[in-house]
């Protein structure tokens, strides 16, 4: 019988019902067996993850299916500079949502960065790839948590750096802000949706 905490949440993965839970030291011993190919997200679960998030660095779920440590996702409080297209495109569409619900009230965004929800690491065990468990994973999970972090805690999206997972963003609707030689930016907005809620939450106090 598994002795694991109370699951953060519940989500359909391919493989059946898998459960969410927060980083805790019940599932050390299989931080060590982790292995999803990638050298960079090894070493961060297997070295880093506990301690950055005793630290308040950052926030790491753990997807558990059965008995097996699946995969992972590290969330992280950032800053970014949004810049040419990107930034004009996100205050176009958020005074047009403000002129759409026919809110009376002005935004002005002068300041270089704006906040974001950084997704720093996610990695899926080499056992389990292949059959859409990160697609459920972020699908199920971390867009919706993100959404809500959104509300509570004031950001725009989801920002995620990747050098070799593009392919895998663009199709679950990430769009390319930056990029340079050594990697990739892409960004899930979510503003539209917090302001929804935000307004609804304000309409009704």
């Amino acid at each position: 019988m598994n002795e694991y905490p109370r699951p953060y949440k519940t989500i359909q993965t391919p493989l059946g019902d898998c459960n969410i839970y927060t980083i805790q030291s019940s599932f050390l011993d299989k931080f060590k067996r982790f292995d999803c190919g990638e050298e960079e997200q090894n070493d961060f679960i297997r070295r880093l993850a506990v301690g950055h998030y005793l630290a308040g660095i950052n926030h790491t779920f753990l997807l558990v299916c059965g008995n097996d440590l699946v995969g992972f996702v590290s969330f992280s409080s950032y800053s970014f500079e949004f810049t040419g297209e990107a930034k004009n495109e996100m205050i176009s569409g958020l005074k047009e949502e403000f002129t759409n619900r026919g809110l009376p009230h002005e935004i002005e965004i002068s300041f270089k960065k704006l906040p974001v929800l950084l997704l720093g690491q996610l990695g899926i065990d080499k056992k389990y790839q292949g059959k859409g468990i990160g697609s459920a994973l972020v699908k199920r999970f971390v867009i919706p948590y993100s959404l809500n972090y959104c509300i509570e805690n004031s950001c725009i999206g989801l920002l995620v750096y990747t050098r070799t997972a593009k392919d895998f963003y663009e199709k679950l609707g990430f769009e390319k802000i930056y990029e340079s030689k050594r990697g990739t930016n892409y960004f899930y907005s979510l503003y539209k949706n917090v302001l929804r809620a935000r307004q609804d939450a304000f309409s009704s106090k």
